[in-house]
């Protein structure tokens, strides 16, 4: 009995894997640095090799998958990653990572706008909402689950490791979606380039649903970028700390997938869009600047990741109706406004580790001691049982600078020192 696997689940799998072999370099940076003897900066660099030229070329990668099919475009993204992850475990050097990195974005980019466009070729209407969620889920799960995995495995074997494992996940992907996944006939055969961006760009409300989908994406960078600072400034946390709140914040977005795919089905997707978008605001506005105490601030956090993952299901799934014929080049216009700062792949933790270890290994007889002198906000006073609530995000920020110029000044001098 040939049993083949729901096409859903095949789809959020391969987002899973391609936004893991993105991202996945975050908790490697330390060592990558270390190992080739860069700084944490330009170890950072690396993410952004390989996200700037996924967004870039996600237009180019939509349009491909119209005109040769997702299929083919999909098994070629995930071979290519898998190789290419070989290839950067075995770089001597970080200038040959950077050049890997940066051709793993490049095509690794014909996977998602692909994958995206199959859920409108596959799944009917009144079923696509609910398919667009499970294929936003595929983001969570890798922030969640499949980043995790790749830090064990270069934390126990090394980075280079970490790499080969990604590319195991890959091959086996790439055969999984050749041998399972169905074939969807190309919808732009015969339609010049130019013909089909013509098409695109006619579509009626087409602009005000790249507008939408700007600032939206643009609310989800706000939360994904700033909030563990913004918890572990505000509470004096470090980044071990503030895990277990990030965990519980991609599980709301979880669940708002879900719950979203099931509004989307049922009720009229732009309402459920405008909705959820003014109540995400408005959490927003309210965890970020009202200066509450830290269970109220993790409980808004949640329910501002839910509320905003909840309007993109019934976002893509209207999306998806606007252009049949050109839905993977529209996907694309999309799926570029998907662009991640490289800052959400470095923990401050991190960073402030690396920076002291090179603060003691300078030269001189005396050694530098620093930690940051921010107060302890969340945590009970001495004299009572009340909470102290944090001060607002400005006075944070400040203090943060400020913290930053001292310990600056410290490596400055430690390094300046004269030898015993």
């Amino acid at each position: 009995m040939n049993v083949r696997p729901d096409p859903m689940a095949i789809i959020t799998a391969g987002v899973t894997g391609i936004v893991t072999s993105v991202t996945m370099i975050g908790p490697l940076l330390v060592d990558v640095a270390r190992d080739l003897d860069v700084s944490i900066g330009q170890a950072g660099l690396l993410a952004a090799a390989a996200g700037v030229p996924q967004a870039l070329f996600s237009p180019f990668s939509g349009l491909l998958s119209d005109r040769l099919g997702r299929k083919p475009m999909i098994v070629a993204a995930f071979a290519s990653v898998a190789v290419l992850s070989v290839a950067a475990a075995l770089a001597p050097g970080f200038v040959a990572l950077a050049v890997v990195r940066f051709l793993a974005g490049l095509l690794g980019s014909l996977a998602p706008t692909s994958l995206m466009a199959s859920v409108g070729d596959l799944f009917p209407a009144e079923r696509r909402a609910r398919a667009m969620g499970w294929f936003n889920m595929g983001f969570s799960f890798a922030a969640i689950g499949g980043v995790p995995v790749m830090g064990a495995v270069g934390g126990a074997f090394g980075w280079r490791w970490a790499f080969v494992a990604i590319a195991l996940v890959m091959a086996a992907l790439a055969a999984a979606v050749q041998v399972w996944f169905p074939r969807i006939p190309p919808v732009a055969v015969g339609t010049s380039v130019l013909a089909t961006y013509r098409a695109v760009w006619g579509v009626p409300r087409l602009l005000p649903l790249l507008g939408a989908n700007l600032m939206e994406r643009s609310l989800f960078a706000m939360v994904a970028i700033y909030l563990p600072a913004f918890v572990m400034l505000s509470f004096h946390m470090s980044a071990v700390g503030v895990a277990p709140v990030l965990i519980l914040v991609a599980l709301g977005a979880i669940s708002g997938n879900v719950l979203g795919g099931r509004l989307g089905d049922r009720f009229h997707k732009p309402a459920i869009f405008v909705v959820a978008q003014l109540i995400s605001a408005g959490l927003g506005l309210v965890l970020f600047g009202a200066g509450l105490p830290f269970t109220p601030v993790v409980a808004l956090a949640i329910a501002l990741t839910l509320c905003n993952s909840a309007s993109r299901p019934a976002f893509l799934a209207y999306g998806s109706e606007l252009a049949p014929r050109q839905r993977g080049a529209l996907f694309g216009l999309i799926a570029q406004q998907r662009a991640r700062r490289r800052d959400d792949a470095i923990g401050v933790e991190d960073v402030q580790r690396f920076r002291f270890e090179k603060c003691r290994a300078a030269r001189g007889a005396r050694r530098v001691e620093y930690l940051p002198r921010l107060p302890r906000y969340g945590a009970r006073s001495h004299g009572g049982t009340s909470w102290r609530s944090p001060p607002p995000i400005r006075i944070i920020c400040q203090r943060a600078k400020r913290e930053r110029r001292h310990f600056d000044r410290a490596v400055h001098w430690n390094a300046a020192a004269p030898r015993p």
